[in-house]
């Protein structure tokens, strides 16, 4: 807003998002923000023949910086996470399980953003705006959300002159859920105002327990997959049915240390020969997975019967809409709780299948694999469970 004298006037409640943003695009020239008109595009402001959000185009129209004699905070939050399980958090925490920022009154809070994912992550402070330092320096403009672009760093500064608790989150609504957020809170009482909503409501999305599961048929081979997951705790049953009767079914319980590795335990039940639904025998497994590069699953395990096996998935897109999965297994049994005939020492097991997927659209693909156990085959169904909803592919 401006003057009579053509100068600039701040409102008056600084803390007043809703009118800010409803004036946001008007605002932004009289503002002295710089944007040069060849450098638009809709939203995005481009370098180099790239749409590119950068914020050295910006520029506020009069010194922003604070008093000399604050005392300076210093913060480092990386934004972590990965799309693979769509979990999202800072400094591979997520918000339900961390205790408010104390802050005080009086200070300034610079935090260093730093993103570590290959997403975009508008990061927003309620009750203040801050500083986006760029390379104007005292002039480095006021705002209240700023994007943070993969791989990418900004670094942020508010002056600490509110009280109570205020939220610090990405405002994609997937990332807050699950957690990449946080909540600065001055030494001082709650606002009374919020007795009614407790932080705990907040703070324990993350916890809840989501369900999905996948149903296949195909020419040569049945699946089934169902996965009950939150934060960090995860239920995985899953089962295949070949049609020469070699069946195997496994349900095991593992926990998340961090976003790419967990420990696991669990039951696997399967008939010892094909043809033959006679012996089935059960076993219980513990081990490890974690996420290699390319986002290839793997798996180390132990059985009771103490074979030793190591297993790897993955699946990534070639093309477009073309699709390429694939698994492989390898068990060994050095005879330490079987009984071998004898001359035999060593015994092994291999297990791989390989396939396309073409996806047609939203609902339904194409798909067709090779297993060493069932041989070729096409998907002639899939169907997907989710939260208790089935969708058709």
């Amino acid at each position: 807003m401006e003057d009579e004298g053509g100068k600039m006037k701040m409102p008056k409640d600084k803390t007043d998002h809703a009118k800010m943003e409803m004036k946001d695009d008007k605002m932004d020239m009289k503002m002295g923000y710089v944007l040069p008109a060849d450098k638009v595009i809709g939203d995005a402001m481009k370098t180099g023949g790239n749409p590119e959000f950068n914020y050295n185009y910006l520029k506020a129209p009069g010194k922003t910086v604070y008093e000399d004699n604050k005392p300076v905070r210093e913060m480092l939050f990386n934004l972590t996470g990965n799309m693979n399980r769509y979990v999202w958090s800072i400094n591979g925490v997520p918000l339900s399980e961390t205790d408010k920022i104390k802050i005080e009154q009086g200070e300034v809070v610079r935090i260093t953003l730093n993103n570590l994912t290959m997403m975009h992550h508008p990061m927003h402070l309620h009750g203040h705006f801050f500083r986006v330092l760029n390379e104007h320096g005292e002039y480095s403009p006021l705002k209240h959300t700023v994007n943070v672009a993969p791989m990418q760093k900004v670094v942020i500064e508010f002056d600490a002159n509110e009280y109570g608790d205020w939220f610090f989150h990405c405002h994609v609504l997937y990332h807050i859920n699950s957690g990449m957020a946080r909540v600065f809170s001055y030494d001082t009482p709650r606002d009374e105002r919020l007795k009614g909503y407790p932080l705990s409501n907040l703070t324990t999305e993350a916890d809840h327990m989501w369900t999905w599961g996948e149903v296949t048929g195909a020419s040569h081979m049945g699946e089934f997959f169902l996965t009950t997951t939150n934060i960090r705790n995860q239920f995985i049953l899953r089962a295949e049915y070949g049609w020469n009767e070699n069946l195997e079914a496994e349900f095991t319980y593992e926990r998340w240390l961090n976003s790419y590795f967990r420990v696991f335990g669990g039951v696997n039940v399967e008939n010892e020969m094909e043809d033959s639904m006679d012996e089935i025998g059960t076993t219980g497994v513990v081990g490890i997975r974690y996420f290699l590069p390319l986002l290839i699953d793997s798996d180390l395990r132990i059985d009771n019967k103490l074979r030793p096996t190591i297993s790897f998935s993955t699946a990534t897109m070639i093309f477009q809409r073309l699709a390429l999965f694939g698994e492989y297994e390898y068990q060994m049994d050095f005879g330490w709780v079987n009984d071998f005939e004898p001359g035999t020492d060593f015994e092994q097991e291999q297990t791989w299948q390989v396939g396309l997927e073409y996806v047609l659209s939203r609902d339904f693909s194409l798909m067709g694999s090779y297993d060493n156990r069932f041989g070729w085959g096409r998907r002639t169904f899939n169907a997907i469970l989710t939260h208790g909803t089935i969708q058709k592919k």
